[in-house]
């Protein structure tokens, strides 16, 4: 194993991460002495000492890199992607930790995690005060799937009061604008890669370049847009910056309430499907059915395979007409036309209100919007669908673990793996009958190898052993089963949605440190699907050159 050349490597990426911390910072001095100051817990102080942190971190390993030749194959990068993804969150979550916004440091680590990893579970939750002493009270939260489960914890979220003790926000409100917009930048990295993200920016990778891109990129297999792997990385970081840009003009536009701050941060959460909010009551805050749809339109876009955009602006239109494609939009019609007819005439219950009941048009709103936020793992909610009718539920759930196309920023386990492991059923059943007929498995005009097909196959195995295993893990630590079940699948398909102890108008703050611990390894596994991390565990890995 080459370490110099991983120590220079990370000891560089740090130095880069340093440059992309000073523009929350520098928000943050602002806000503190322009634009709000001595109200706004605005987290200077934070970003202060994580750029010291960062500094001292990345002087380390350059010294300890300094002899490195540069040049590492594919053992080095494997580690080095595994090395970033568990690093980084670290890193990340100094700034909530020094500001004192989030004290417990798993906390921390599993708030910037779920926003690198693009899943969008929080951690956020609003501290309790006793009205006649105003000392804190645990939260008491019941289940919905299990009354009888009551869940004590504390929040994590002081409020923020004004001068006089008067509190006046709460919740996620109640942080400063700097952590907000860090949290959700956290997420637009992410949706991308971090590692894709280097590749761009760093001069002469040399060889490891294509071995970094094809270990983080999601999908079985990588298309490069060009011969050379960081050109394909910087159009895709150019793709990526301009749906940004045209999501945040467009719901400036279509909404006159709808300021800049919050169309960024939004825009972040939407097109890196990753689901943080910056209100309390999350997008249903905006009350704005034109915000909706823009959203809707912006996680359909960043669910699709970033590759077709390249070609559709090259003028190659026909690149379009792939299975994977078309099995996605399917997929997504069907399920949004599955939720709108269990909704229909059923009791309306939204995130802040019960009223009525649904109509056909108001099924069509909140329940295609449910439907595509589930699929394309943005996890975004403006129903409390917890207390929808349970097909709905479950058909929720189904829909988080097929996800977007590959080289997408969407989690699940991806339209094109759903493809291959039909096709071999199919042949596998053939074969019963046909056992010497000779077949060539195909998707589209693209030939499968065994190989890949294979991968996939173990792919799916491991799926549903963590699946297993991580909802074992929750339910002894005294997670009811539903909930467990619910978190793990959100966990592991970086999704954000989940149900009951952790449903809509819930955090995930009443897990214990154990099981918390449980769902930022969850992450990891399903942000690297898997081999990246458990390729660590073999100790062949760790031995020879």
């Amino acid at each position: 194993m080459l370490f110099q050349e991983i120590s220079r490597f990370l000891g560089r990426y740090f130095t880069y991460f340093l440059l992309i911390l000073i523009i929350p910072f520098a928000l943050a001095i602002f806000d503190e002495f322009f634009w709000k100051p001595g109200l706004t817990p605005h987290g200077t102080i934070g970003f202060a000492a994580t750029i010291g942190v960062s500094l001292i971190l990345a002087s380390f390993c350059l010294y300890f890199g300094k002899h490195a030749t540069g040049h590492f194959h594919r053992r080095e990068s494997i580690l080095i992607v595994a090395l970033v993804w568990l690093l980084t969150p670290a890193v990340s979550s100094l700034p909530f930790i020094f500001s004192k916004t989030l004290e417990n440091p798993v906390d921390a680590y599993f708030e910037a995690m779920s926003g690198l990893t693009t899943t969008g579970s929080t951690i956020m939750h609003a501290k309790s005060f006793d009205p006649e002493t105003g000392e804190e009270i645990p939260i008491q939260l019941q289940n919905l799937s299990k009354p009888e489960t009551v869940y004590r914890f504390y929040g994590t979220i002081a409020p923020l009061r004004d001068p006089s003790g008067k509190i006046v926000k709460t919740g996620v409100e109640a942080v400063g604008r700097a952590l907000l917009f860090w949290r959700s930048f956290l997420q637009w990295i992410g949706g991308m890669g971090i590692v894709v993200l280097f590749i761009t920016i760093l001069p002469a990778l040399s060889m490891g370049g294509r071995f970094l891109f094809e270990a983080e990129v999601p999908g079985p297999t990588k298309e490069a847009m060009t011969p050379r792997i960081k050109e394909t990385a910087s159009l895709l970081w150019r793709i990526y910056l301009g749906l940004t840009v045209l999501q945040i003009f467009l719901l400036m536009v279509t909404n006159s309430s709808m300021g800049f701050f919050d169309a960024l941060n939004l825009s972040f959460s939407t097109i890196s499907t990753g689901g943080f909010t910056i209100r309390n009551e999350g997008l249903a805050a905006y009350h704005s059915l034109s915000t909706e749809t823009i959203v809707l339109i912006f996680m359909i876009l960043g669910s699709i395979n970033f590759t077709l955009y390249f070609h559709c602006i090259r003028g190659k239109i026909y690149r379009i007409y792939e299975p994977e494609f078309f099995a996605f939009l399917l997929t997504l019609f069907f399920g949004a036309l599955l939720m709108v007819i269990f909704l229909f005439h059923t009791p309306k219950i939204l995130l802040m209100s019960k009223n009525g009941i649904f109509s056909f048009a108001e099924a069509i709103r909140y329940g295609a919007f449910q439907a595509v936020s589930a699929q394309t793992s943005t996890g975004f909610a403006i129903g409390d669908y917890d207390l929808w009718p349970t097909p709905t539920l479950v058909l929720l759930l189904i829909l988080m673990f097929f996800g977007g196309m590959s080289g997408s920023t969407a989690g699940g386990i991806k339209m094109i793996r759903h493809l291959i492991l039909f096709r071999v059923i199919k042949h596998k059943i053939e074969s019963i009958f046909r056992p010497d007929a000779v077949r060539c498995l195909k998707i589209g005009k693209r030939e499968i190898s065994d190989k890949v097909a294979i991968t996939v196959l173990v792919f799916f195995a491991i799926l549903i052993t963590s699946t297993v295993l991580g909802t074992f893990l929750m339910v002894i630590d005294g997670v009811d089963m539903a909930t467990a079940l619910g978190l793990i699948a959100s966990m592991v398909n970086n999704n954000g949605l989940s149900f009951f102890a952790a449903g809509p108008t819930e955090s995930c703050a009443f897990l214990s440190n154990f099981s918390k611990i449980v769902s930022i390894i969850w992450m990891a596994l399903g942000r690297l699907e898997f081999f990246i991390l458990l390729v660590l565990l073999v100790p062949a890995f760790w031995k020879g050159k």
